[in-house]
């Protein structure tokens, strides 16, 4: 019965504990431009429980009308982290056309972002609206676009009948890519009538110009019976609604534009990030360049790749890029993402040029440059930590002679005060010591393994696996990762940072050799002289490392385990 209380007071303690952490207020809606007629979902969370109050929304009444709002509660506790939230679903209806400010919403001391929106005059009413209970309109945004250029097409079930079993066929057309974009539910009055409309939103990038033929799409469903049966409810007659085919011009791309430049965007944006601090590198030793290329209304396969840069100051060893489309209501958001490891030849100061990107802008009709900016780096000469010097040796090229060290102490007769808290503090150690073989335990007695030790030697067999594992692949940059990894484990105090500094640590001459042969053959030139020598033999280097630690493993197996106490009083014979 108490461990039953026990849990229902923390689960009290921690509702009323996440009701009284911080918080914050934020909002969305589902679209950002509608027509007047049409209905907006809007969403206010709460980053806490909001149990028996709500937002003031009467701000809202200005300019839209509330239909509905629906509050839902979450909280979850998982891994050792609470999630807790409260969410205002409302469905809203402009009053007015023209650009909209919905206002932030004030609650618990916390205020939300505004938004704006865009509430179009619906003066276009597709044939049949408002007078057949079930219809379709099909909308594109561009009825010209250059070749690779991205069409947002938007197809839309009306209906003012209940439906079930909705489908749709599938979008094919073979001179474009095709993506599924987005899904949208919302309401709209047209004509005095209410109805339900379903959306489901494409992006389209032609790859030859001419006439790209978007076809007829077909909505099917069933209407909802009247009827029910225990758990189960009738179907009505089953209809079905084509969509409107299009046409849409492609033109060629402009014929001063090279191949390598032409990518038709609305925005194209350029990130980069270092691995390590720009002001303390190193010669020889490599540091990690991540740049991310950015383009709206592309997929990331259509993304040019970067323009190759060398220079003697350093060399450039490019990684596999990284390919990635984001999906939104607004179409795709390609994302290339390369890799570059840069290795200094040279100590001292170093500029790396600007980098920039052509592209062609869609909205403005003309090439734009997105560039990143020269980046300057401090390098410094590679150095090998020297012996530090021992008390009382003197370098020179003379012998090593012994300097004696004189301690220089007073001869004083210490007072009667000291000598008496010198006895006292006798007295306290000399039962401390009692009390500590008193009260030590049988297997502290009897002595055991050193936990420490045997821990970083499973550690240590466990990453020297995984290098063999990657030394099977050829794979060279993760094994010399792992192979650096496998280092810190042994030297957790002073752990290296590169193989030459682990050779060093080790003190093993063949390791150290092989560790430059692995060096060499990862940031290797295209020269001849560079292709001499390509002896590296993976496998006798894995040999080498597992040798090395069996011989830690003896030395450690040599050294006493665990001190033995003799007996306080032994047992005779």
């Amino acid at each position: 019965m108490n461990s039953q209380y026990l849990k229902i007071f923390m689960a009290v303690s921690l509702l009323i504990i996440s009701a009284l952490s911080w918080a914050d207020l934020t909002a969305k809606v589902d679209r950002s431009v509608l027509d007047n007629n049409e209905t907006l979902q809007f969403v206010v969370r709460y980053n806490g429980q909001a149990i028996t109050s709500e937002p003031d929304f009467t701000v809202l009444q200005k300019d839209f009308d509330i239909l509905s709002n629906n509050r839902q509660q979450q909280y979850s506790w998982t891994n050792g982290k609470s999630q807790s939230y409260t969410d205002w679903n409302m469905v809203l209806m402009p009053k007015r056309t023209g650009v909209i400010l919905i206002p932030s919403i004030s609650y618990k001391n916390e205020i939300s972002n505004a938004l704006e929106i865009t509430v179009r005059s619906a003066n276009k009413i597709t044939a049949g609206a408002g007078k057949q209970p079930v219809y379709t309109e099909t909308v594109v945004d561009k009825d010209a676009v250059y070749i690779q250029q991205q069409i947002i097409l938007t197809q839309r079930l009306y209906t003012s009948v209940q439906l079930q079993n909705l489908t749709l066929s599938e979008l094919e057309i073979t001179d474009a890519i095709v993506q599924r974009v987005g899904e949208n539910q919302f309401q709209k009055m047209i004509n005095g009538r209410n109805y339900l409309v379903i959306e489901v939103i494409y992006a389209l990038f032609p790859q030859v110009n001419g006439k790209l033929y978007i076809p007829a799409l077909r909505f099917g469903a069933f209407e909802s019976g009247g009827r029910q049966f225990g758990a189960f409810s009738s179907r009505g007659k089953q209809l079905f609604r084509n969509t409107e085919p299009k046409t849409i011009d492609v033109m060629a791309k402009p014929t001063h534009i090279p191949l390598d430049q032409w990518m038709p965007s609305s925005k194209v944006e350029l990130q980069q990030q270092w691995s390590s601090d720009l002001n303390d590198l190193t010669v020889g030793e490599p540091i990690t360049r991540t740049i991310r290329i950015k383009a709206q209304g592309l997929t990331g396969a259509q993304i040019q790749p970067l323009p190759a840069s060398d220079s003697l100051d350093y060399k450039i060893y490019p990684d596999q890029p990284s390919i990635e489309d984001q999906v939104s209501a607004g179409g795709i958001l390609g994302v290339r993402t390369e890799t570059l490891a840069l290795v200094p030849n040279r100590a001292g100061e170093l500029t790396l040029p600007s980098i920039t990107v052509r592209w062609w802008d869609t909205n403005k009709q003309r090439m734009q440059n997105s560039t990143l900016e020269p980046v300057t780096l401090q390098v410094r000469v590679a150095t090998t930590a020297a012996p530090s010097p021992q008390l009382g040796l003197q370098p020179s090229n003379e012998p090593l002679t012994l300097t004696p060290l004189i301690l220089q102490t007073e001869t004083s007769e210490p007072s009667s005060l000291t000598k008496w808290s010198m006895a006292f503090n006798a007295i306290l150690l000399t039962a401390l010591i009692a009390v500590l073989i008193s009260t030590r335990t049988p297997s502290a007695v009897a002595g055991t393994d050193n936990p420490v030790t045997d821990s970083v030697q499973l550690n240590s067999k466990q990453k020297l696996k995984r290098v063999e594992s990657l030394a099977a692949k050829d794979n060279l940059m993760a094994m010399r990762d792992s192979i650096l990894d496998w280092g810190k484990s042994l030297f957790a105090d002073n752990p290296p940072s590169t193989l030459k500094q682990l050779a060093q640590q080790l003190g093993d001459d063949d390791l150290g050799a092989a560790f430059a042969e692995l060096d060499r053959q990862l940031y290797k030139g295209d020269s001849s002289e560079d292709r001499l020598g390509d002896s590296l033999d993976t496998q006798q280097l894995v040999r080498q490392l597992k040798a090395y630690s069996s011989k830690l493993s003896v030395e450690s197996q040599k050294e006493p385990r665990g001190n033995r106490l003799n007996p306080l009083y032994p047992q005779s014979e």
